[in-house]
């Protein structure tokens, strides 16, 4: 049996823990879904189409990017979430420019869907190696969209968020 004033579990109250430590900053604490401040760098997105995500998926940065990225083959590699993809930047191919290699694999184990959206942020930028930090916006965004116009139906009809 107890004495009075004594019990048989301990307590801590709120004031005698220590405070927790703020994060150094401002993503710390996201979740892999979550969005984060962009750092500056450029960046390109795009909402996820059919062409996007289908067996034979294909994508390529925005041509505003591609005036930045080297002319060539280029090592790249995505990162999202503390993991990374590795695939290649066919900067040199005649027309469309666009990641080979990986970006099916990119698309499996993020999950990826029609409607989702990706933010690519160019963190490095050589002629020996390209990466991007990729944010996932998880879209649900409303067939209507889709239909309309054939819109985000290929890589020439994209849907393009301003």
């Amino acid at each position: 049996m107890s004495s009075p004033g004594s019990s048989s579990t301990s307590r801590v109250s709120v004031e005698e823990q220590a405070p927790l430590p703020k994060p150094a900053d401002p993503a710390a604490n996201l979740s892999s879904d979550e969005i984060a401040p962009l750092s500056g760098n450029p960046f390109f997105h795009v909402v996820l189409s059919k062409s996007h995500v289908r067996r034979s998926c294909l994508m390529g940065p925005s041509k505003d990017l591609v005036d930045i990225l080297p002319s060539a083959e280029v090592p790249t590699v995505l990162k999202c979430g503390g993991e990374s993809w590795d695939m290649v930047y066919r900067g040199h191919a005649p027309g469309r420019k666009f990641f080979d290699g990986g970006w099916r694999k990119f698309v499996k184990a993020n999950c990826l869907v029609e409607g989702d959206a990706c933010v690519f942020e160019l963190m490095a930028n050589s002629d020996e190696k390209i990466v991007f930090e990729v944010q996932i916006l998880r879209g649900d965004v409303p067939k209507v969209f889709f239909k309309r116009d054939r819109i985000g139906e290929s890589e020439q009809k994209p849907i393009v968020i301003d």
